[in-house]
């Protein structure tokens, strides 16, 4: 490769390429480098960046030196400059433990709006302390199926917080992270102020069993933008850690004042939102996809005994259109006495968790969602929806019901 460098461009040392505005390597089984180290690289306007299956691939810039010195794989380093790069896509790369430099070209990434990662199984973290000011124009991340990466955002390093001298706003909006199984944390536990996250609009963390805790305390009191949260089939104990410098008598609440959509799925070792007391607000919630959350309550109601459940029937249920319910909840709500209005705004139903063979399908526990369009049965174990012959059934209300739910959905 040094080779030809050397014919293409002499004895020069920079290499410009002045109109590339976008630039694609995929399926170079042999490539070790798009340039030997003896050349810095600039790309002055490109736009997009794609890398995608170039196995002996370490470093975008080939270091000779890698091999005989033991350093961690670095995928970008000083030698090449991006200063308009907007999209970055790496994926499939064995070799690269780290994808930034400790310091980077002048202006590189500045720009940069969005990050997709994919199948870099040697990769530790994606951002490291020390570089979180260069990338705060990042507005989408995605990573999934990384088997060795253990966090996203580096906010510490050996108990040393990010240096307060400087403000990172980040313009952060939306973050994607599936099937990382060593990942530890998203945000490493930080205190200080220094750094924000505010403009998070959407977050989806699915097959992290490694995760214990999503956001820390300090970022979790800003998510006031925050639209969309799934959280799917990890080993999450708790959504926000505990604030270490608040005292426990203090009450902290929780405004997720922008938040219509809300999933947590196959969540078995959750326990609770936060660890601490507390109280949240939900005023936008639409949209709640509930099951197999074992350790958690999810519902209570003002008058029962139930310690810091997430969610109040009488407050939450109101506004919701979407709504799943346990074969616990169910039994809860059947219960109580509720006003007959309660439920008329939910459309879509999910009812789930009924293991017991025996279990009689709640047929008239629909007649309270007199506005119900679509019905959807999961993880349950009745041998019949319904058991009733025409001459003898009595229960005429459910005959109402029924015509009105326009999608029927049974996974059993």
């Amino acid at each position: 490769m040094k080779k030809i460098i050397k014919e293409a461009f002499g004895n020069r040392y920079l290499i410009c390429f002045p109109r590339l505005n976008s630039l694609r390597l995929k399926g170079l089984e042999k490539v070790i480098g798009f340039c030997h180290e003896d050349y810095t690289v600039e790309f002055p306007t490109l736009k997009i960046l794609e890398i995608e299956s170039c196995p002996k691939l370490e470093g975008f810039i080939h270091n000779s030196m890698s091999k005989e010195i033991s350093t961690d794989a670095i995928f970008f380093n000083n030698k090449v400059a991006f200063p308009n790069l907007e999209k970055i896509t790496i994926s499939h790369l064995r070799k690269a433990k780290r994808i930034w430099y400790n310091q980077l070209h002048t202006s590189s990434f500045s720009m940069l709006k969005e990050l997709t990662v994919k199948d870099c199984h040697a990769l530790l973290n994606i951002f490291p302390h020390f570089l979180l000011r260069v990338f705060k124009r990042l507005e989408k991340l995605i990573v999934t199926d990384c088997a060795s990466l253990e966090e996203v955002f580096q906010l510490q390093v050996q108990g040393l917080d990010v240096e307060e001298k400087y403000m990172v706003d980040s313009q952060l909006k939306e973050v994607n992270l599936v099937c990382l199984p060593k990942l530890k944390h998203v945000w490493t536990k930080y205190h200080m102020r220094n750094i924000s996250f505010e403009s998070l609009r959407q977050v989806c963390i699915q097959e992290c069993w490694s995760l214990k805790t999503l956001f820390p305390f300090s970022i979790a009191k800003d998510l006031q933008q925050l639209e969309r949260l799934t959280i799917d089939n990890c080993g999450l104990e708790e959504i926000v850690s505990k604030n270490v410098e608040g005292s426990d008598e203090q009450e902290i609440c929780f405004a997720l004042n922008q938040l219509s959509f809300l999933m947590l799925w196959y969540l078995p070792y959750l326990t609770c939102f936060y660890p601490g007391k507390h109280r949240t607000t939900w005023p936008a919630l639409k949209h709640l996809r509930m099951s197999w959350c074992g350790r958690i309550k999810i519902f209570g109601h003002e008058k029962s005994q139930i310690r810091h459940p997430l969610f109040l029937i009488e407050k939450v249920i109101p506004q919701l259109e979407e709504v799943s319910f346990s074969h616990d909840d169910i039994a809860m709500i059947s219960d109580g006495r509720f006003v007959a209005d309660l439920f008329c705004n939910v459309k879509f139903l999910r009812i789930s968790c009924y293991f017991d063979v025996s279990a009689v399908f709640p047929i008239s526990f629909l007649r309270r969602f007199y506005n119900l369009e679509g019905l959807d049965v999961v993880s349950c174990r009745f041998k019949e929806l319904a058991s009733f012959e025409s001459d003898a059934c009595e229960d005429t209300d459910m005959i109402i019901t029924i015509p009105k739910i326009k999608k029927l959905k049974l996974d059993m």
